[in-house]
């Protein structure tokens, strides 16, 4: 799941409530926290080709899948070498987030020949946040 953007890069946990109000006048449905099964995420920083260093935090997939972009280099990944459920989502998520993956189509051949989808990280990516203290 993507996490959001902090900025500028503060590692700092979204303190915000989610409050609901009922049909009922003057009733408050207050929905509980959720236990975490989870850590809240990693964080890592992205330096755009254009503009300013901002940081992520992702987590589950996303952060699997920014990991095999991370990897694959200017190679790429594709969902034929890197399988995964899909991949298509976890790019949507990340791009959403701000972090630049183009997108190139490549032919193949085979029992069932067409056209497959490789991802290429053009965002420079670093695990965490090595710049000042916030």
């Amino acid at each position: 799941m993507a996490g959001k953007k902090n900025a500028p890069c503060s590692g700092q946990a979204d303190t915000t409530r989610d409050v609901s109000f009922a049909g009922a006048t003057n009733t408050r449905n207050i929905s509980s926290k959720r236990i975490k099964r989870h850590s809240g995420g990693t964080l890592y920083r992205i330096t755009p080709s254009a503009g300013e260093a901002f940081c992520i935090t992702v987590s589950g997939r996303d952060r699997w899948a920014l990991e095999q972009l991370r990897n694959a280099g200017a190679m790429g990944c594709t969902p034929i070498l890197n399988p995964a459920p899909r991949w298509a989502a976890y790019v949507h998520d990340l791009r959403n987030l701000g972090v630049e993956i183009e997108t190139i189509t490549e032919p193949h051949e085979g029992g069932f020949p067409g056209h497959h989808a490789r991802y290429v990280l053009r965002s420079g990516v670093s695990l965490g946040w090595k710049g000042e203290a916030a």
